[in-house]
């Protein structure tokens, strides 16, 4: 039953996901990414207990990950993803936050360092198997940082220089809104800075007409060409 409802939950069909589905299990067969039974398995012998939930995402670089809940056997939940490919954990176990720096004294030290606004953070695992943040800041200046900061005693690893996009400066946002305003007249409802999968900054904006429908745009964030138009949800 376990068994079934697993494979329900990582590959019940509806007709947005079918594409992804044969995807999946097409790099199952051609051994791009490990069977989910040999990731349980791995799993489960590092961490025992019972898998309540699995669910297969991709990362921001594009791989795929197994997003695994389990109950350990005092239990506690733990949220472990592994590389699919490689099945490597990328996320520490949940005993492991007692030996990490808190995060607001690191947080304040790089805005120190970098004025600015903290857009994402996320608690990952490097290839060595090493607690780390990383960390997405946008700089006062409009340029976006990625930080990389050693979980447990808050050195900085990478300072961002090589990020996707790191040193292009954003363009304003009301600059973007009066370029919009002409071809786009109506409300602005809601405004969100977003990052692709290739790394490309984007705005998505919502935009409410005089007839009442909301259209919803990306714009490249640095060029302000828009990227995606359509109805909003």
């Amino acid at each position: 039953m376990l068994r079934t409802a697993l494979f329900l939950a990582l590959y019940a069909l509806t007709p947005a996901q079918a594409g992804e589905h044969d995807a999946i299990r097409r790099a199952v067969e051609a051994g791009e990414i490990r069977p989910l039974a040999e990731i349980l398995a791995a799993v489960q012998s590092r961490y025992p207990g019972r898998i309540l939930d699995v669910e297969i995402d991709r990362t921001r670089d594009g791989r795929r990950v197994y997003d695994i809940e389990l109950l350990d056997a005092d239990g506690r939940k733990l949220e472990i993803s592994v590389d699919a490919a490689s099945g490597a954990v990328l996320e520490p176990r949940a005993d492991d936050d007692d030996t990490l720096r808190p995060l607001a004294p690191i947080l304040r030290t790089l805005l120190a360092a970098h004025p600015g606004k903290i857009i994402d953070v996320e608690l990952e695992r490097d290839r060595d198997d090493r607690a780390i943040y990383e960390i997405e800041l946008l700089t006062a200046d409009g340029r976006t940082l990625e930080l990389v900061v050693d979980a447990r005693d808050g050195r900085l690893l990478d300072d961002g220089s090589h990020g996707p996009a790191g040193g292009e400066p954003v363009r304003p946002l009301p600059d973007v809104l009066d370029a919009l305003a002409a071809q786009h007249p109506g409300t602005i409802v809601e405004v969100e800075l977003e990052r692709d999968r290739q790394g490309r900054r984007y705005y998505e904006i919502d935009i409410r007409g005089a007839d009442g429908r909301t259209v919803e745009l990306r714009v490249d964030a640095v060029t302000g060409e828009i990227l995606h138009e359509g109805a909003a949800d």
